[in-house]
Parts: structure tokens; C-alpha cells; sequence
């Protein structure tokens, strides 16, 4: 799952894991724990979440939500999904790999990157309300990559 244990394990032949390695290696396993908890509330708490964003989101733009809610539940969805495998995973970047390219350039085709925006972060809200503050904080990087990819699509 790690991807520096990975790395250095596939060519086990040629190296050994340095100090930084085992430190980061440490640092996964003693965070294990809290990356499971807040994956499992994630999980069960994902349609939740999703449909308080949405109702937050329609005060704003109702028209919007009206007319997308099936797209904005399934990019919500998709986002929620991949932001708690990347806090399982302990991986960022398998997060923009496998999730921030395609997503904001589907955004950027519907033309509504400043309210997606704005989605996630009343999503973080949300989240930031439901789960314990020690998980929040796992998956607000993700919200704020989230936004970020949306504002420069």
C-alpha cells in the first residue's frame, strides 16, 4: 500500500530501506489505525454527507442542482470514494492520479468549476460536522486538492 515500501521492495536485490524509509514506514503503521477509521466512517456516512453538500450547495446555486443533481452525486460520490482509499492508502498521489485530471476536466466541460468548487467545500463542512476532527483533517488535503484542480480547470 505504501508506495516507497513499493518501491524499494520490488528491487530488494539492489538496496535496503534507509532511515528516512523505515521513519516514513513507522509513520504509516502508527497512523494505520486512524486511516481505517476514517476510511470505514467515510464509507458509511458517504451518502450522507453527500446529500447534506447538496442541499447546502442548492441555497446557493438551485437552479444548478436541480438540473445536475444525478452528475453532482456521482462526482461527490466519486470524490468521497477516492479521498478515503487515497487516507487508506496513506497516498496522495494516487488521489490526483487516479481522480483530479479527470475530474476537472469533466467540471471544466460542464463549465462549472467555481460552483463544483464551492461544493467541496461545503462538503469539508460537512464532513468537518460529521466525523471526529482526528479524521476531518485526514480528508481536508483532499478537499482542498479538490478545489484547487476545480479553480485552475
Amino acid at each position: 500500500m505504501n508506495r516507497t515500501l513499493d518501491a524499494k521492495t520490488s528491487d530488494v536485490e539492489h538496496v535496503y530501506l534507509t532511515d528516512s524509509d523505515l521513519f516514513n514506514l513507522e509513520r504509516f503503521a502508527n497512523t494505520f489505525s486512524l486511516r481505517v477509521k476514517t476510511y470505514s466512517l467515510l464509507r458509511d456516512r458517504a451518502e450522507e454527507i453527500t446529500i447534506r453538500t447538496l442541499k447546502l450547495l442548492a441555497q446557493q446555486y438551485p437552479e444548478l442542482v436541480h438540473k445536475q443533481l444525478a452528475r453532482c452525486k456521482y462526482d461527490m460520490s466519486n470524490m468521497i470514494r477516492y479521498a478515503s482509499l487515497s487516507i487508506l492508502r496513506d497516498d496522495e498521489l494516487f488521489f490526483r492520479e487516479t481522480l483530479m485530471d479527470w475530474l476537472a476536466n469533466i467540471i471544466n466541460s460542464y463549465q462549472v468549476s467555481k460552483e463544483c468548487s464551492t461544493c467541496y467545500r461545503l462538503m469539508q463542512t460537512v464532513v468537518d460536522e460529521m466525523l471526529p476532527p482526528e479524521c476531518s483533517v485526514l480528508v481536508k488535503p483532499y478537499s482542498d486538492l479538490a478545489i484547487a484542480a476545480l479553480m485552475n480547470a
